[in-house]
């Protein structure tokens, strides 16, 4: 395997080779990859949470996030064509070719095509931003100050949001989607605590990287202050999967053959999935979280769960359709019986039972070849019996956190999540760097 001298050596000599005009000047890279990056991780700052609108039904979107990711798209569209799209062609890879087929069929037969298609286009454009910054980053420096000068944005902002305006960045008891113990919680810029904690973790570990990487000052003043806000927003399932993510991927460096590396990391989603969903379907799991947790049902995701099942088994084969169930005038107002805070959930709080809910038991093994198979097939191509460099680590730290917070949080297919952007992130490079597409750190 090449050294990153030799990959990054050979990087430049090929752009200094080709034509002028099939390069891009730093500064628009920086620019481009660095407003995607901070959009991926918040794009709606400074929500009112006591707007009672909130509670309405949400087909029609947000305007304000459609338009932001459109622009970007065409911007990253205009740089991967003067770039040259065949730097892409390694994304081409069988599980992510099924599991988007399949997903693209249940648009057609989903309940609400249109609303199916217009939610996918957002999906497909966060897809498409994602391996861009992969493309576009020129070097594993660049990519890592970019990630740095991000992340700083984000957390600086959060920190100055509770401290100039909190009755728009601290939950409070007239928040109308949020409980009354989230009172005095931060969230910052962000819409809710637990997406403000989901956002701290992948800070925390973007933090770790720049330190690795590029400069220790800034990677570590990322890792302290996110650290910092992550307690503040009291996020118990960031708080409690953070030191899960940084040992297990820590023990990839000491464990190097192939089989026990996929254990490892296997095992603790597995445990995680048992834990969530056992908790309401397998009487022996629920009878001892019952002994050993406060609150079994997870602050009453159990509710949402059974909620899901149900109409999961209404529509096994080919789901509700991508989008087409959530936050929809059906889920919300369809039913005479059931009117209970469950029917306005915006996710199903688990994202492989949103996977089989939204495309259907096919979509749900088609996602997990995609999510699950592929990237460890490809670290084990990259790695398999050598230490992690800090990139690669970056994209398994990123994929695993997104794998065990699929047990509590919908992850897998929701553009508008960071975390779902941040794991398509990691698994695109992955995949890239099984080819040399990807400059090495």
């Amino acid at each position: 395997m090449s050294s990153a001298a030799e990959i990054d050596a050979g990087r430049i000599a090929e752009s200094r080779a080709a034509p002028a005009t099939r390069d891009i000047p730093d500064w628009m890279r920086v620019a481009l990859n660095g407003t995607v990056i901070v959009v991926f991780w918040n794009h709606l700052w400074f929500s009112d949470l006591s707007d009672r609108s909130l509670l309405e039904a949400a087909e029609s979107g947000s305007f304000l996030t459609q338009a932001t990711f459109i622009g970007l798209g065409l911007a990253m569209a205009a740089a991967l064509w003067h770039l040259g799209l065949e730097r892409l062609r390694p994304l081409l890879s069988w599980p992510i070719l099924l599991c988007a087929g399949w997903l693209a069929l249940t648009i057609l037969t989903s309940v609400e095509p249109l609303l199916s298609i217009r939610r996918s286009i957002l999906l497909l454009i966060a897809a498409m931003l994602a391996a861009g910054v992969l493309v576009v980053a020129r070097s594993a420096r660049q990519f890592a100050l970019t990630l740095a000068g991000s992340a700083l944005i984000i957390v600086v902002s959060s920190f100055l949001a509770v401290a100039l305006v909190p009755h728009l960045a601290v939950h409070s008891a007239f928040d109308v989607q949020a409980e009354p113990d989230h009172a005095g919680l931060w969230r910052g810029i962000f819409p809710h605590k637990n997406e403000a904690g989901s956002v701290m973790v992948i800070l925390i570990l973007v933090g770790l990287y720049v330190a690795a990487t590029a400069s220790r000052f800034y990677g570590w003043t990322i890792v302290v202050l996110s650290a910092i806000f992550l307690v503040g927003a009291g996020s118990k399932t960031a708080m409690a999967t953070l030191p899960v993510i940084l040992v297990v991927t820590s023990l990839c460096q000491v464990v190097r053959g192939r089989v026990l590396r996929v254990l490892l990391l296997v095992a603790p989603i597995l445990a995680f999935s048992v834990i969530s969903i056992g908790s309401v379907f397998i009487p022996p799991v629920k009878e001892v979280l019952e002994a050993l947790l406060k609150d079994a049902t997870f602050t009453g995701r159990s509710e949402i769960w059974q909620f899901a099942v149900e109409n999961i088994l209404n529509r096994p084969l080919q789901g509700w359709g991508y989008g087409a169930f959530w936050l929809t005038e059906r889920t919300m107002y369809g039913s005479a019986t059931i009117s209970t805070w469950v029917n306005s959930a915006r996710h199903a709080h688990n994202a492989f039972l949103d996977s089989a809910l939204t495309t259907g038991f096919p979509g749900l093994v088609l996602a997990l070849l995609a999510y699950v198979y592929g990237p460890l097939r490809d670290l084990n191509r990259i790695a398999a019996d050598r230490p992690l460099d800090p990139t690669t680590m970056l994209f398994l730290r990123l994929w695993f956190f997104a794998m065990i917070s699929a047990s509590f949080e919908s992850v897998l297919f929701n553009g508008n999540n960071p975390t779902c952007c941040m794991v398509m992130l990691a698994i695109f490079g992955l995949r890239m760097r099984t080819q040399h597409a990807l400059v090495r750190g």
